[in-house]
């Protein structure tokens, strides 16, 4: 458990290093490119314009759930259901991420290797340099934010990490998390 840990914080830090020579230093991912956002399709599906590449991908933010998913949120309290189709807040998701990305030169972090999903997606991290003076994971942000919700497709490195931003989200009640009833709220600070 201690590897597994240690291994992701590791990972993380690489991932969320700036500059092309630090994915010489990640096993797993690396440094794609930079892009543009051309649309923001649903708050986990995105069309870039990639500028080193000269082309236009369409990309899945790893371990980020869209809350329009009905298959994923078919595992979710019937509550939390009903108050994500009744709110809209895969609409908010949505724009809640184009403003987050709107004219911003954006990081892309791939897989060195199976970077794609079935739909021929690529599959990444996407990183907003100097955000506020500081790098924003924005596959976090979204997760934080509680506008999605963490998904273990595609095994990422970030699992626990964005795990404890949705812990974080569903004690603070933020987005698809404001259904959640005071008795499950305490069971999630035991």
């Amino acid at each position: 458990m201690i590897r597994v840990v240690v291994f992701t914080i590791a990972v993380w830090a690489i991932v969320l290093c700036m500059g092309e020579s630090s994915s010489a230093q990640s096993p797993r991912y690396g440094l794609y490119d930079r892009a543009e956002v051309l649309e923001v399709y649903s708050p986990n599906i995105i069309k870039l314009r990639l500028k080193k590449r000269g082309r236009v991908v369409h990309v899945r933010l790893l371990g980020v759930g869209s809350p329009r998913n009905r298959d994923r949120i078919r595992t979710l309290d019937a509550g939390i259901r009903h108050y994500i189709e009744s709110n809209d807040i895969w609409n908010e998701s949505r724009n809640y991420v184009r403003s987050l990305l709107r004219s911003r030169l954006l990081e892309v972090w791939a897989r060195k290797w199976n970077r794609f999903d079935e739909k021929r997606r690529l599959l990444v991290y996407l990183v907003a340099p100097n955000f506020r003076d500081q790098q924003l994971d924005v596959n976090g942000e979204i997760i934080r934010r509680g506008l999605g919700f963490v998904t273990r497709d595609y095994v990422h490195v970030t699992y626990v990490e964005y795990k404890r931003l949705e812990n974080e989200a569903k004690r603070n009640r933020r987005g698809i998390w404001k259904a959640l009833s005071t008795q499950r709220l305490s069971s999630l600070n035991q």
